[in-house]
């Protein structure tokens, strides 16, 4: 969850205007991390850092902005139990502190992504709508560097935090993110891949009822091969709804405020679809630097905290756009009710 697009393109929705009120902020806490050096060409993965908020009472927050100084082509943040992954805060190893995105979500939640190699982004909610970070938490992310200039960078990412009294607090969102990992790219050629993953079952066997509610935020990632990319509600009967659809390629912060939020109306699917122009000749497959990836992160009133990945693809061959088309099954969906 992480990338840029230089167009953008919205369709069948109303989405917030970036230089709005929502690119106002006013801090409550802000930190910077030590810097990493990064060595020309050099890339860095498996680093994590850790910043313990030291908060008594809970904190409601409403927005989110960082910045870095350069070469952080994407970091995951997420906000855990202050005694998680114990040890110094800074900067650390993951595997050894046994860090990894799913659990982290899990014992907590998440808190941002940042597009890739975006120097500054905003992640913004309407007025009311707030991430509730629990008493004694710490934000934690893992972060992935790649240095493509000509000589060392010494480069550090720094985040302000707004926050809300509780009393204004209206609604606490929830985490939605899918991953698409069976990426198998044609070569020289244009291509997309959707999946489609069934959160009515989740919705009836953990809250007892069909899935209503309302997608307040979303953020779609993918690699410089990326062209394209769409999230929408599909009903019973399988007809499309678009939450979220663009066009372009990487270079601007990806994140939209969807205002007003745009309700689910008891349908309950969610596809994504992500688009590729592989210019190379080899296949592109699932991964970092120099290869591709299908995610989304998006904020809902749900009650449920959701993620799923993907099972088997199925090439579909050419459309009449002689676009390579592919759908990928939903592999296992994680629902889990929020506190």
């Amino acid at each position: 969850m992480r990338h840029l697009f230089m167009g953008l393109m919205l369709f069948g929705l109303s989405a917030c205007d970036q230089s709005s009120v929502y690119d106002e902020i006013n801090p409550t806490l802000s930190h910077a991390f030590e810097p990493i050096m990064v060595e020309a060409a050099q890339e860095v993965s498996g680093t994590c850092q850790s910043w313990t908020l030291n908060n008594d009472e809970p904190l409601y927050v409403s927005k989110v902005r960082q910045r870095n100084d350069g070469a952080w082509h994407h970091s995951n943040w997420f906000f855990v139990p202050e005694d998680a992954y114990p040890g110094p805060d800074g900067t650390w190893r993951c595997d050894d502190r046994g860090f990894h995105d799913v659990t982290a979500a899990l014992e907590g939640g998440a808190f941002f992504a940042q597009s890739t190699q975006a120097l500054s982004e905003l992640q913004a909610f309407q007025q009311g709508a707030v991430l509730e970070i629990p008493p004694r938490h710490k934000i934690v992310g893992g972060v992935h560097l790649v240095n493509i200039t000509a000589g060392p960078l010494e480069t550090a990412l720094s985040f302000d935090i707004e926050t809300v009294p509780e009393e204004q607090v209206q609604v606490r969102l929830r985490p939605i993110a899918f991953t698409n990992t069976a990426l198998d790219i044609e070569p020289q050629a244009e291509s997309r891949y959707a999946m489609t993953c069934d959160l009515g079952r989740e919705f009836e066997r953990q809250l007892g009822r069909v899935p209503e509610y309302n997608i307040y935020y979303v953020l779609a990632h993918y690699h410089e091969w990326g062209n394209y990319f769409r999230l929408s509600f599909v009903d019973d009967a399988g007809g499309e709804r678009t939450i979220f659809e663009l066009a372009g390629s990487i270079g601007q912060p990806l994140g939209i405020t969807l205002d007003p939020p745009i309700a689910s109306q008891g349908a309950g699917r969610l596809r994504v679809e992500c688009g590729y122009i592989n210019n190379t000749d080899e296949r592109l497959s699932y991964g970092l630097a120099g290869k591709e990836m299908c995610v989304f992160l998006a904020y809902s009133d749900a009650d449920l905290i959701i993620g799923a990945t993907s099972g088997a693809n199925t090439p579909m061959g050419k459309d009449d756009r002689d676009v390579f088309r592919n759908e990928t099954a939903c592999g296992p969906v994680l629902a889990i009710p929020a506190n």
